[in-house]
């Protein structure tokens, strides 16, 4: 019997994005963890740090797929035992360097356990100056 096992597939980027008139000091996470039998897992990442140009959006997706397996004879067979997908983000900062700093934090969390015949989660942040 095949087996696999994947644990702490962990993506974090501290994020130093240029506001008009201050700097954020900004953390953002993405990541999973799976400890499963049988499972065939796939994770795409895209990130983009702000560069020369302050309106370029900070960019940070991050795409896990797990399922089971699937037998040479055609048949599938779901993975068993648990994964966890999820997102923590802690914005800080003022807008024109005005008023007070604003502080925000945000986490997302999603988890499965025994036997998992599929497993998705699609984590997106945008974050920068200029959103439009």
């Amino acid at each position: 019997m095949t087996s696999k096992l994947v644990r702490n597939i962990i993506i974090s980027l501290a994020l130093l994005i240029l506001l008009t008139g201050s700097v954020s000091a900004d953390v953002v996470q993405a990541g999973s963890s799976f400890d499963a039998t049988l499972t065939s897992v796939t994770t795409h990442l895209d990130a983009r740090i702000v560069g020369d140009d302050p309106d370029s959006p900070v960019v940070l997706n991050y795409d896990i797929s797990a399922t089971g397996i699937t037998r040479p004879d055609g048949t599938t067979t779901p993975m068993s035992g648990s994964a966890v997908a999820y997102i923590r983000a802690h914005i800080t900062g003022s807008r024109n360097g005005n008023g007070p700093a604003e502080d925000l934090s945000y986490s997302d969390i999603s988890k499965a356990s025994g036997l998992i015949s599929s497993f998705q989660k699609s984590i997106a942040y945008r974050g920068g100056s200029n959103l439009g």
